[in-house]
């Protein structure tokens, strides 16, 4: 009886083994959003934050949407997982029962932002949508009025409806 219960704790150890050190040096890195700066290139952009999931044209512009996760500085993943690995090694596993939960649930920000750009492909405009609305740089309280993402780059007008051009 004892021999099996090593054997299960000791294949249960080897299964979990690392689990939450393996999350921790997954997990997303910070992102330098400093390119998303006007005169950035496209590919200076596209570099740091990834591939956009959408680029179309509006209006004669470039508009790319890219949608990605704001992680921790590298160095702090790093650490975490050191961390992870020597509770593990000290608890003989017992303390991937709490640190893979907490590992797990870590929730990154997701931020999507759409980006304009001009004819040279430098950036000229940032929006950060979220649910399919801008959000002003004061947060999600400042709003503005529900209107679908796709409208955004529609043609000013005035108080009276009339399309200024």
């Amino acid at each position: 009886m004892n021999v099996k219960l090593i054997g299960c704790t000791i294949l249960l150890t080897a299964v979990l083994m690392g689990c939450s050190v393996e999350k921790a040096m997954q997990a997303p890195t910070r992102k330098n959003l400093n390119v998303f700066q006007p005169g950035t290139s496209r590919l200076q952009l596209i570099s740091e934050v990834g591939t956009p999931a959408v680029t179309e044209y509006r209006h004669g512009k470039r508009v790319d949407i890219f949608i990605f996760k704001q992680g921790m500085a590298e160095e702090l993943n790093y650490l975490r997982a050191a961390g992870y690995g020597a509770a593990f090694v000290v608890t003989g596993g017992l303390s991937e029962v709490l640190t893979y939960p907490v590992e797990s649930e870590a929730n990154f920000p997701t931020i999507t932002a759409q980006v304009t750009y001009d004819q040279y492909d430098s950036v000229i405009s940032l929006e950060v949508l979220k649910d399919g609305l801008v959000i002003k740089a004061g947060g999600p309280g400042d709003a503005h009025p529900p209107a679908p993402a796709a409208s955004i780059a529609a043609p000013p007008s005035d108080s009276s409806g009339a399309q200024l051009n």
